[in-house]
C-alpha cells in the first residue's frame, strides 16, 4: 500500500510545480476525487466528513492534541496532565458527549439532603469494529459553586439499556467538602472515572447511573441536577450553549486500530512533572540555553572556505540536482479539508526529488540494489537509474470531526518525509 504522503504529493502536484516552466495542467476533477477517496480510505474514513458548523469540540481533546504536539502555551486548562495511563498503546482518542435530552431521566429522589440519582447515556456505535478499545474514562465537571456543604460519596454504576439487570458498581469515590478534598482544589475541575475495555465489547449505547450520597444528612446537600450541583450532568435552565458545551459529561475512549504508532511510546512517559506548567518551564529554560550559541553560529565565529568560482558553481549545481528532500507545505484549506479537520491547519510534508547519478554518495542512503543498478546504468543506458524516494517517514496527529460529528484524535503513520535516498 502506498504511503499517505505519496497521495498528498500527487493531489497537490500542481501547487508543488507552480512557477516552473512546463508545469502540467490541474488534475482532472475525476482523478482528483479518486485520489482523495484513496487517501480518505488510508486515513480510515469511508467518505469526507461534512460536520455541522456548530459541532462542539471538547476542550479536553483540544488540549490533548496541543500537549501531544508540544504546543504547551496553547493549552487552556492549567491543571491538564497528559493521560499516559489511558493513552498507553493507543493511536486513536474519541470523545462522546452524552445524549442531552430536553427532559433527562433522573431516578426518583426525595427532599434535599437525601441521595440523588441520575442516568446518563452515550451513543458509542461510531467506534469502528476493527478498532480495539484499550482504555476509557468518564469525565464529569465538578463546579466550585457546589462545594462547601459537606462531604459526599459518589457511586458510579454501569446500567443496562433495558433495565432488566441490576446496575454494576464501577467505582465509589469520596468528594470532601471545600478545602478538604484530596486534591486540594478549590476551583472548578474535572472528576475522571476510569472505565474498563470490556464495557465496549458490544457497540451501541452505553449507560451509567450516578448516585450522590450526602454523608451529613442533617444539612441540605447539592447533588446533581442544579446549577450549584457538585457534578454537572444536566444543563441548567437558561444556560447558554457555549457554557454547557464546556461542562457536559464527556466519555473518552482510547483505542488502537493496528495501523499506527501510539500517541505515547510503549515504555510510556514519566507521570511526575509531565504537566503543562512543567513543560512551559522546560521550554523557557531551553530557549535561554539556545541563545548562548550566538544566534546559530558556533562560538560566534563563521567558517569561511575559499573556492575557485567556476568549480564551486558547478559543484553547487550538481548538489542541487542530486536526490534530496524538498519543502512541501500541505494546507488543508487548499484541498477543502479545513471544514472537518480541527487541527492542524496544515503541516510540512516535504517530498523527495533529484537525480541518482553514478557514483552514489554515502549520504544518499542508497540500498545495495540501487548501487548495482546505478553502476549498470553507467554502462547500459537501457537500465534506468535508481529512484529518489523517501527512506524515513514520521507520523503526525490530527484532530478532526468524523461523519457522526464526533471528535477524533488520531496518530497517522508515514505523513512527513524525514529523509530521502536512492532505491
Amino acid at each position: 500500500m502506498f504511503p499517505a504522503n505519496l497521495f498528498l504529493m500527487v493531489l497537490l502536484l500542481p501547487q508543488v510545480l507552480s512557477g516552473h516552466q512546463g508545469a502540467p495542467p490541474p488534475l482532472q476533477p475525476g482523478l482528483a476525487q479518486s485520489i482523495q477517496n484513496l487517501l480518505l480510505t488510508r486515513l480510515g474514513l469511508r467518505s469526507r466528513p461534512a460536520p455541522r458548523p456548530d459541532a462542539p469540540v471538547p476542550q479536553y481533546l483540544l488540549d490533548l492534541y496541543r500537549f501531544h504536539s508540544q504546543e504547551y502555551h496553547l493549552v487552556q486548562d492549567p491543571l491538564f496532565a497528559f493521560p499516559t495511563h489511558h493513552a498507553q498503546g493507543a493511536n486513536t482518542v474519541r470523545g462522546f458527549h452524552h445524549l442531552d435530552t430536553p427532559s433527562p431521566e433522573p431516578l426518583p429522589s426525595s427532599e434535599p439532603g437525601t441521595t440523588s440519582r441520575v442516568r446518563i447515556t452515550f451513543n458509542v456505535s461510531s467506534i469502528p469494529r476493527d478498532e480495539r478499545v484499550t482504555s476509557a474514562e468518564l469525565r464529569l465537571w465538578r463546579g466550585g459553586a457546589g462545594r462547601g456543604g459537606g462531604a459526599h460519596r459518589v457511586d458510579l454504576y454501569h446500567s443496562g439499556d433495558h433495565g432488566d439487570t441490576p446496575p454494576t458498581l464501577l467505582e465509589s469515590r469520596l468528594l470532601a467538602e471545600e478545602g478538604g478534598d484530596t486534591n486540594g482544589d478549590e476551583g472548578d475541575s474535572w472528576e475522571s472515572f476510569g472505565l474498563t475495555p470490556d464495557l465496549f465489547e458490544q457497540t451501541g449505547h452505553l449507560g451509567f447511573l450516578l448516585e450522590v450520597i450526602p454523608l451529613n444528612s442533617t444539612l441540605p446537600q447539592p447533588g446533581v441536577g442544579n446549577r450549584g450541583e457538585r457534578l454537572r450532568v444536566r444543563r441548567a435552565a437558561g444556560q447558554r450553549e457555549l457554557s454547557w458545551a464546556r461542562e457536559r459529561p464527556l466519555l473518552v475512549t482510547y483505542s488502537q486500530d493496528g495501523r499506527g504508532q501510539p500517541l505515547v511510546p510503549p515504555m510510556g512517559r514519566p507521570e511526575r512533572g509531565f504537566s503543562v506548567e512543567g513543560q512551559r518551564k522546560r521550554r523557557r529554560g531551553g530557549a535561554s540555553r539556545d541563545a548562548g550559541w550566538g544566534g546559530g553560529r558556533w562560538g560566534g565565529a563563521e567558517r569561511r572556505v575559499k573556492r575557485q568560482g567556476g568549480r564551486a558553481a558547478k559543484l553547487k549545481r550538481l548538489s542541487r540536482a542530486r536526490c534530496r528532500r524538498h519543502p512541501l507545505y500541505v494546507d488543508f484549506n487548499d484541498v477543502g479539508w479545513n471544514k472537518w479537520i480541527v487541527a492542524p491547519s496544515g503541516y510540512h510534508a516535504f517530498f523527495c526529488l533529484g537525480e541518482c547519478r553514478f557514483p552514489l554518495a554515502d549520504h544518499m542512503n542508497s540500498s545495495s540494489h540501487a548501487m548495482v543498478q546505478t553502476l549498470v546504468n553507467s554502462v547500459n543506458g537501457a537500465v534506468p537509474r535508481a529512484c529518489c524516494v523517501p527512506t524515513a517517514l514520521s507520523p503526525i496527529a490530527m484532530l478532526y470531526l468524523d461523519q457522526h460529528d464526533r471528535v477524533v484524535l488520531k496518530n497517522y503513520q508515514d505523513m512527513v518525509v524525514e529523509g530521502c535516498g536512492c532505491r
